[in-house]
C-alpha cells in the first residue's frame, strides 16, 4: 500500500510531493461533513501558504483534498507531539487542510410527477451547478460517443430544427443545409469552415470538452499556469503542446473518417426565454458536432483527447440533455446511480442537492454517498461491500451504539398548500424496547399521503433504533475501503450487549453485526500506513438526517408564492395560471 501528498499552490502548480512523513493524517467523511488532513511534512519547503491545496492519493487514486487553513514551519532538536504521538525532528512544517461539509450542495428548485426514484436521482444531479455527477456503464470508444448520438436522435424533431438565417430559433442542422466539406480542425474542441444555408458560419466551439492547447495562449496558461514565465518556444517543445497537437489530429481523423451530419446548438435560455450561451466572447457558436452515428465530443473524452469541462460549473447545462453523463467517458464504469422502481405521485423539491437526495434515499429505500471526485452512488443496501473477520493481529474491531437521536414517533407534515397532510407515524417495536422518542418532521415537498408513507417509513428503518458507534482499524492500512461502505463483521468472540429489535433496519441485516462506513481516517508514518474506518447505522448517508433534509426549505408562509424565472411555473400539478 502506498501513499502520495501532494501540495498545489495557488496557481494550480504543484510544488511539493511527499511519500514518506513523519506523521500525517487523512480523514474523508459522509458528505455533510468536512473532510481533514493535519500533520508534518519534512522540511525545507520554499514556498506553501494558506488557501493552499493538499491532495492525499493512496493506492495511486485520490482520497481526499482541502485547502490550507494552518501553517506553521518549526526546528528543534527535541521530540513534539504531535496528534498522539512524541515524534522526534529537526525542521518540518505543520500543517491542517480541509474540505468544507456540503461541497457540491448547489440549490436546485423542480417539479416531479409519476416519475421513478432513481429518474428523479439524476435530473437533481443534472440540474445542480457544480462538477457533482454520476457514473453510466461504460467500456471506452465508442460507448459514449454512440450514447449521446442516441440521446441526440431521440429529441431530434422536425419542430425544433435550426431557423433559416439565424440561430435565434431551433436547436439542431443538418444534411442537405450543412455543408461540411470543407470544414476542419482548428484545434482539439474547436471546428472552422463550416457553411449552413449556403453562409459561412463562425468557428464552432465543441461544448463540454476542453483540449490542450496547441499554442501558449491565454487559455493554455489558464489550464497551466506554471506556463505563464515560460517562453513560447518552451511551449512548442512541451508535453502540453504534443497533447494539443494529438487532440487537434484526433478531431480531424473523425472528421475526415465520419464527415458531419448535424450540430445541436446549446439550447439553454435564460428567464426571458432567449438562447444565453450560444456565442462565446470570441464570436464562435457553442454547441455538438454529430457524424457517422457519433458524438464527436464525446468521443474526444472517450479517446482521452479532452477533460469534462463545465463553463460556470455547468450554470448553462440543460438537465434534460443529461450531459453530465459525459463524466462517465473518461473511463470504464458502472452504473452508479441503480435503477428503482418506487414511483413518487408528486415532489416539489426546493433546496441543496445533496439535501434532496438524502430525502429521495429514503423514499426509494436507498442509501447515496459521493466519491473524492464528486460522483453519486446511489443504491439498495442489499448486501455488505466487505467482510470483516476477526484477525486480532492485523485488526481491532470495537462495537458499540449509542441512542440519544433514536426517533421512533414521526409528527409529519406536508405540503401546506395542497391538502396540508398531517400524519403521525411510529414505530411500535422501537417503542416497547426503547419508549416514545418522538420529533416533528415538516418536509414541504410532499403533497400525497402515499409518497408520505414512503419516506417516513424509510426514515424508521434507520432512526428508530440506536446507532453503531464501532470502528475497524487496519493495522497495515486498507485502500479498498470507503466512506458509504456496508461493513460486516463476522467470527471469533464478537458480539453486540444491546437486544437486537425485530425489524431492525427494516430487517434486511437481521442477525449480522452490520454497519456503513461515515469517515475513514488514514495515518501516515514513514511507509507504515494504518486505516481505521468509523461506523454508523447501514442505513445512514448523512450524520442527522431527519434535520438535513429539512434544513434549507422555504418556510410555510412564504412556499410557493410564484416564481415566473422558473422554468417549473405552469408545466406541472403545482403550478398553475388559472
Amino acid at each position: 500500500m502506498t501513499y502520495r501528498i501532494d501540495i498545489i499552490d495557488s496557481w494550480g502548480r504543484r510544488l511539493a510531493s511527499f511519500d514518506d512523513v513523519p506523521l500525517f493524517e487523512a480523514t474523508r467523511s459522509t458528505p455533510d461533513a468536512a473532510d481533514a488532513m493535519r500533520g508534518i511534512l519534512p522540511g525545507p519547503l520554499a514556498d506553501i501558504g494558506h488557501g493552499y491545496l493538499v491532495r492525499v492519493y493512496v493506492d495511486g487514486d485520490l482520497f481526499c483534498q482541502g485547502r490550507i487553513t494552518r501553517v506553521s514551519p518549526q526546528w528543534s532538536d527535541t521530540r513534539k507531539l504531535i496528534l498522539d504521538r512524541y515524534v522526534p525532528f529537526h525542521e518540518v512544517i505543520e500543517i491542517e487542510a480541509e474540505r468544507p461539509a456540503r461541497e457540491g450542495n448547489a440549490h436546485v428548485s423542480r417539479c416531479y410527477t409519476n416519475q421513478t426514484v432513481s429518474a428523479i436521482v439524476k435530473s437533481v444531479i443534472n440540474m445542480a451547478v457544480d462538477p457533482i455527477h454520476y457514473v453510466v456503464e461504460h467500456a471506452g470508444y465508442p460507448d459514449g460517443a454512440q450514447r449521446e448520438y442516441q440521446k441526440f436522435q431521440a429529441r431530434r424533431l422536425p419542430g425544433n430544427e435550426l431557423e433559416v438565417g439565424g440561430i435565434g430559433e431551433g436547436q439542431w442542422v443538418g444534411t442537405p443545409r450543412l455543408d461540411a466539406s470543407a470544414a476542419y480542425a482548428k484545434d482539439g474542441d474547436t471546428i472552422a469552415g463550416l457553411v449552413v444555408d449556403g453562409a459561412a458560419w463562425p468557428d464552432l466551439r465543441m461544448m463540454l470538452i476542453d483540449a490542450e492547447e496547441t499554442s501558449r495562449n491565454s487559455h493554455a496558461i489558464n489550464r497551466h499556469p506554471e506556463v505563464a514565465g515560460w517562453t513560447d518556444e518552451a511551449y512548442e517543445a512541451s508535453g502540453y503542446k504534443l497533447k494539443g497537437e494529438a487532440a487537434k489530429q484526433e478531431l480531424q481523423d473523425l472528421l475526415d473518417e465520419h464527415g458531419i451530419d448535424y450540430i445541436e446548438l446549446n439550447p439553454h435560455r435564460n428567464a426571458a426565454g432567449e438562447f444565453d450561451d450560444r456565442v462565446d466572447i470570441y464570436g464562435r457558436y457553442l454547441g455538438l458536432v454529430y457524424g457517422g452515428g457519433k458524438c464527436f465530443n464525446a468521443a474526444q473524452v472517450e479517446l482521452g483527447h479532452a477533460d469534462v469541462y463545465l463553463w460556470e460549473n455547468g450554470k448553462y447545462l440543460v438537465p434534460e440533455l443529461e450531459l453530465k453523463d459525459f463524466f462517465s467517458y473518461a473511463g470504464p464504469h458502472q452504473d452508479s446511480i441503480e435503477p428503482i422502481d418506487s414511483t413518487l405521485t408528486s415532489l416539489d423539491v426546493s433546496g441543496g442537492a445533496l439535501e434532496i437526495l438524502t430525502a429521495l434515499a429514503y423514499l426509494g429505500g436507498c442509501i447515496w454517498s459521493l466519491s473524492p471526485e464528486m460522483a453519486v452512488a446511489f443504491r439498495c443496501p442489499a448486501r455488505p461491500d466487505a467482510v470483516v473477520c476477526f484477525d486480532p493481529i492485523n485488526t481491532w474491531v470495537a462495537l458499540g451504539s449509542e441512542s440519544r437521536e433514536l426517533t421512533n414517533v414521526f409528527y409529519f407534515e406536508g405540503n401546506p398548500v395542497h391538502a396540508g397532510i398531517q400524519k403521525t407515524y411510529y414505530r411500535q417495536g422501537s417503542i416497547d424496547e426503547f419508549g416514545f422518542q418522538s420529533a416533528a418532521l415538516p418536509y414541504y415537498s410532499i403533497r400525497f399521503e402515499e409518497d408520505a408513507d414512503k419516506l417516513a417509513e424509510g426514515l424508521l428503518d434507520d432512526v428508530a433504533y440506536p446507532r453503531p458507534t464501532g470502528f475497524v482499524c487496519f493495522y497495515c492500512g486498507e485502500s479498498r475501503i470507503a466512506v458509504g461502505d456496508i461493513v460486516e463483521v463476522r467470527d471469533g468472540a464478537l458480539r453486540r450487549l444491546e437486544r437486537e429489535v425485530d425489524g431492525e433496519w427494516g430487517g434486511r441485516f437481521a442477525g449480522r453485526l452490520t454497519g456503513r462506513v461515515q469517515q475513514v481516517t488514514h495515518r501516515f508514518s514513514g511507509r507504515q500506513i494504518t486505516t481505521t474506518a468509523q461506523l454508523t447505522s447501514p442505513l445512514r448517508s448523512v450524520a442527522g438526517p431527519a434535520s438535513f433534509m429539512i434544513r434549507a426549505q422555504e418556510p410555510a408562509k412564504s412556499l410557493y408564492q410564484f416564481r415566473l424565472d422558473e422554468a417549473s411555473v405552469g408545466l406541472d400539478m403545482g403550478y398553475h395560471l388559472e
